[in-house]
């Protein structure tokens, strides 16, 4: 077996690592997301989707950072920085629509608080946009 042909085994045990790793990096953008959404709505006055949307978009950006940093540092050094902001900004445009959209669901249909709404919203979309960022953004192809 050679680095070049990792084993099962091994190509397994680095996902796993990369999940735990964006999952913590995830759960540090969920506190900046929740965090800018309530102060943007409840304090700013702005409306929730438009808070959402704002405090989406900071929590991506530092999410890839840290992402860049720490998750995948490995496999970052080989792309430049910029390329890999715009192909994860651009996978987490298609999370942020998902996110949206289930948080005008939860709270215009199903009457749910907006904030848990993004909570829940920010779990089904997360796990869509790890599984492409890692792939695409990051370049891991294992």
């Amino acid at each position: 077996m050679t680095l070049d042909h990792p084993s099962a085994k091994s190509r397994f045990l680095l996902l796993v690592r990369h999940a735990f790793k964006y999952y913590l990096v995830g759960g540090s953008g969920i506190l900046v997301n929740l965090g800018i959404l309530y102060a943007l709505t409840e304090f700013a006055g702005l409306w929730y989707l438009l808070s959402a949307g704002i405090a989406i978009y900071v929590s991506v950006t530092s999410n890839f950072a840290l992402n860049k940093k720490w998750t995948f540092k490995d496999y970052a050094s080989t792309q430049r920085t910029l390329v890999m902001y715009a192909k994860f900004l651009g996978i987490s445009l298609i999370g942020a629509g998902i996110q949206l959209g289930f948080i005008y669901l939860f709270v215009e249909v199903m009457a749910l608080y907006y904030i848990l709404s993004a909570f829940i919203s920010i779990v089904i979309a997360g796990s869509f946009v790890f599984i492409l960022n890692r792939r695409w953004s990051f370049g891991i192809k294992l």
